[in-house]
């Protein structure tokens, strides 16, 4: 019998072949959200506060966008269902799933 370890091996996969897990979210894009996500929530907190700040309405509704957005990436690439609701609703649905997913900001 001469049969080797590696053509013993090449038989078993040709029999079963190997299942691949579905690569997932680049751990550095999920990094980069998840800042982006909390300087925004600092910019907000603080815009929120400041009540001196030039044309603080506009650049309240920005941040507030630009943080929705934010969230609606994060959910596409942890796997959470983006619901279709008004950003204020979508955006106290996701937050906790989010958080339930392991995501911090």
């Amino acid at each position: 019998m001469g049969t080797t370890f590696a053509g013993l091996v090449r038989a078993l996969r040709r029999r079963r072949p190997v299942e691949e897990a579905a690569p997932g979210p680049d751990p550095f894009d999920t990094l980069s959200v998840q800042y982006r996500l909390t300087s925004l929530a600092a910019e907000i907190k603080t815009l929120e506060r400041d009540n001196r700040r030039w044309a603080r309405g506009f650049h309240l509704v920005a941040a507030t966008a630009a943080y929705d957005g934010l969230l609606c990436d994060a959910a596409r690439m942890s796997g959470v269902p983006v619901p279709d609701a008004d950003p204020p609703v979508r955006r106290l649905m996701l937050e906790p799933e989010l958080r339930r997913a392991g995501w911090n900001w």
